[in-house]
């Protein structure tokens, strides 16, 4: 793939959206994470969907297991230890740290277990860092923990992809990005990491897009990490495999611009096709030749307001749900319904996030 320059950190863009959405009156608070469907309230847009779980404190990835339970990445609401840290614009903020992230596992019947709780959780007023994806992968379970920046380098859980036996919950290795990024810097504009997904090629290697250096890397366990792509300030947040091994990736775009968010579509090395015009991408579906996108917010005539789902192809942008606060992670569930998470970034006190079911149609 061709090699582009430089990068803005996922998580300064989001901060953008927070302030975005702010402005005009929506707002979500991340809170504890709990099991209870308790439904939105506090003035949210009404759901495009069912309610699948509520009352989370930020949700992030979705994904669905090998026996259908969905998997809901849960950052958490930090916790008792309180410090000062810098703030992209050089001020200090308050920052709450504790063990409320949660990998939750959500049955078919609406049961909701923590399958693997006490992730480390970082709590800023605008936004809360840690567990990111938890995604299933033949025997394992792969969970990515995104922090960004300097102020969490020092972390060693940050910006890591860890693989978890599903059968004893063992950790089996883990992917240090940050270490990577010190000693390569793929886009050569200095540190800067952001873990946002992961994907697989038939030949089980696999993909990583990261945010921070706006760039896809490549892993396997023989050759380690390499970099395969850098792009400039678009931000990669989503990566998907086609059954041909083409790759899919999803971006939410320079300074959360509307319609500066686009997904590029590469074969064999090269770009075969770019989808633009999309507003925020966080998450990015592929469902045989159907692509799907999450768009955190979408711009209207009024600025920015809530987010939506959208079916994205060569003929344009088709909606599938919109009005939903803040989405982030998509998945398709075995009833061939799509589930998407919600209310992914703090805003006001006493509103909560969850994951939405949505029918299709198709």
């Amino acid at each position: 793939m061709k090699s582009f320059t430089k990068t803005r950190q996922l998580r300064y863009v989001i901060i953008a959206a927070l302030f975005a959405l702010s402005s005009i009156g929506f707002a979500v608070q991340a809170q504890d994470a709990t099991p209870e469907a308790a439904p939105p309230d506090m003035g949210m847009p009404p759901l495009p969907g069912d309610l699948v779980v509520g009352d989370l404190s930020a949700p992030r990835g979705v994904a669905f297991d090998a026996t259908g339970n969905l998997l809901v990445a849960v950052a958490g609401r930090g916790g008792d230890f309180t410090t000062s840290v810098p703030s992209p614009d050089g001020s200090v903020v308050d920052m709450s740290m504790g063990m409320t992230g949660v990998v939750l596992s959500v049955a078919a019947d609406g049961t909701a277990t923590p399958l693997i709780p006490g992730f480390p959780s970082y709590a800023a007023p605008s936004e809360t860092t840690g567990l990111y994806r938890a995604i299933p992968n033949g025997d394992s379970l792969w969970v990515l923990q995104s922090g960004g920046g300097p102020t969490n380098a020092g972390h060693p859980w940050m910006d890591t992809i860890s693989e978890i036996d599903m059968a004893t919950m063992h950790t089996i290795r883990t992917i240090n990005l940050n270490q990577y990024e010190a000693a390569n810097d793929p886009d050569g504009r200095g540190y800067d990491t952001n873990v946002s997904d992961i994907a697989w090629l038939s030949d089980g290697t696999m993909l990583i897009t990261d945010a921070g250096c706006n760039c896809l890397l490549s892993w396997t366990e023989a050759a380690g990490l390499a970099t395969v792509a850098t792009w400039g300030n678009d931000v990669p947040t989503s990566v998907e495999v086609a059954a041909d091994d083409s790759v899919y990736v999803g971006f939410l775009g320079e300074g959360l611009a509307p319609g500066a968010a686009k997904i590029e579509h590469w074969a064999n090395g090269e770009l075969v096709e770019t989808f633009s015009g999309l507003n925020a991408v966080s998450d990015i579906l592929l469902d045989g030749d159907t692509l799907y996108a999450v768009q955190l917010v979408v711009f209207g005539e009024q600025g920015p307001g809530p987010g939506s789902v959208v079916m994205v192809s060569a003929d344009g942008v088709t909606p599938v749900a919109e009005g939903l606060l803040a989405p982030f992670g998509i998945a398709k569930g075995p009833d061939g319904a799509l589930y998407v998470s919600f209310g992914t970034i703090a805003f006001a006190p006493g509103m909560t996030g969850g994951v939405v079911r949505i029918e299709t149609g198709m």
